[in-house]
């Protein structure tokens, strides 16, 4: 077979894992990962036989023509891509994988309606599975998105008027026009920006609530370049962190360091959690650790693996995955430290270079 690292194998691999299936790809992601086609609407069908189709619209006719090449055809629906799918699966032999977790009901009635004797067969991380192992390119891909990032972040500090007291918004604002300005294509998340006790709050949406002496600062953030994404996360303080503050921040640091001491070829993703969580533990602090150590990033910023406690996922060469965790008080405040880790055949590799200490603003 093909090296799976190739579109041809990628595509052969495809059908490898949906059990010698026909596959119906819908996910812009996934069609991208396989494709190449970068448009905001189309399908990429997959036959047992014969070359794949890339099914779009008259809106990127032009497009595909120099985005999708051999071995992959076009098709340009003038009735919609449900419409474009059917024509090209018409004479489909046997049943289809789809991705269960990107097509909708609806889709998938009107995809029976207008095939009515094909069977669809669902199939959850269908090609989530493939895109977990990250090719040189799609890595230093990656790599660019962390720079991006990181520069940004640092125009960020040098520039804001923080005696001032910016607003959390004003804050998510500019470090939004940072990003693009260095070269983020569009950013794969909004940025969170959380200030004093709201920095307890993991997911935050930035507020008018100013930045006042004493608070702590969480900001999580990241870029996008050539398709695939970074995710970073700092906290600051602005003046001196008060005791616990700084305890508290070292506690994360502590555990964040230790997963990434832990990380590696062959290790159990669960493995990695509950390092975390034993950290915590002995300072008796894992009660306000409430979400999952890390998690995959590449076309999207959330894919697999997952390094969750429930995970079933073991790591290995070519993985690029966030390290995450954090510690939340609810009504005093909050820390988070993230980087994101490739994994190699013998260790891993911290892609992030941002400092990891308490930032005093």
């Amino acid at each position: 077979m093909t090296p799976p690292g190739t579109r041809r194998g990628r595509l052969e691999a495809t059908t490898e894992a949906a059990g010698r299936r026909s596959v119906l790809v819908t996910a812009r992601s996934s069609v991208r990962y396989l494709s190449g086609f970068t448009g905001s609407a189309g399908a990429l069908w997959i036959p047992l036989e014969g070359p794949p189709v890339l099914v779009t619209d008259f809106r990127y006719e032009e497009q595909v023509g120099f985005e999708v090449a051999d071995p992959i055809r076009t098709h340009i629906g003038r009735e919609g891509w449900i419409r474009g799918v059917a024509d090209v699966a018409a004479d489909a032999r046997g049943p289809i994988a789809f991705e269960a977790e990107s097509l909708t009901i609806a889709d998938h009635e009107s995809l029976r309606g207008m095939l009515p004797d094909i069977v669809f067969v669902p199939l959850r991380d269908l090609i989530g599975t493939l895109r977990r192992v990250k090719t040189r390119d799609e890595v230093e891909a990656i790599e660019r998105a962390v720079a991006v990032a990181e520069a940004a972040f640092n125009r960020l500090l040098s520039s804001m008027e923080w005696a001032a007291a910016p607003s959390e918004r004003e804050i998510a604002t500019a470090l939004e026009m940072e990003l693009r300005r260095g070269g983020s294509d569009p950013l794969p998340f909004d940025p969170i920006v959380a200030a004093g006790e709201r920095s307890a709050l993991p997911h935050a949406t930035p507020t008018d609530r100013r930045v006042e002496p004493g608070d702590l600062l969480l900001i999580d953030f990241g870029a996008r370049v050539d398709g695939y994404c970074s995710d970073i996360t700092r906290t600051l303080v602005r003046g001196t962190p008060e005791p616990w503050q700084a305890a508290l921040h070292e506690q994360v640091l502590e555990a964040q360091t230790t997963a990434r001491e832990t990380v590696g070829n062959g290790v159990a993703c669960r493995d990695v959690d509950r390092a975390v969580r034993a950290t915590f533990a002995r300072h008796d602090m894992d009660g306000f650790f409430g979400h999952g150590t890390g998690h995959g990033i590449g076309l999207d910023v959330h894919e697999g693996p997952s390094l969750s406690s429930r995970s079933e996922d073991v790591l290995e060469p070519g993985n690029v995955v966030t390290v995450e965790p954090g510690l939340y008080l609810p009504g005093r405040g909050g820390v988070r430290i993230e980087d994101d880790v490739r994994i190699g055949e013998a260790g891993a590799r911290t892609l992030t270079r941002l400092p990891r200490a308490l930032v005093r603003l």
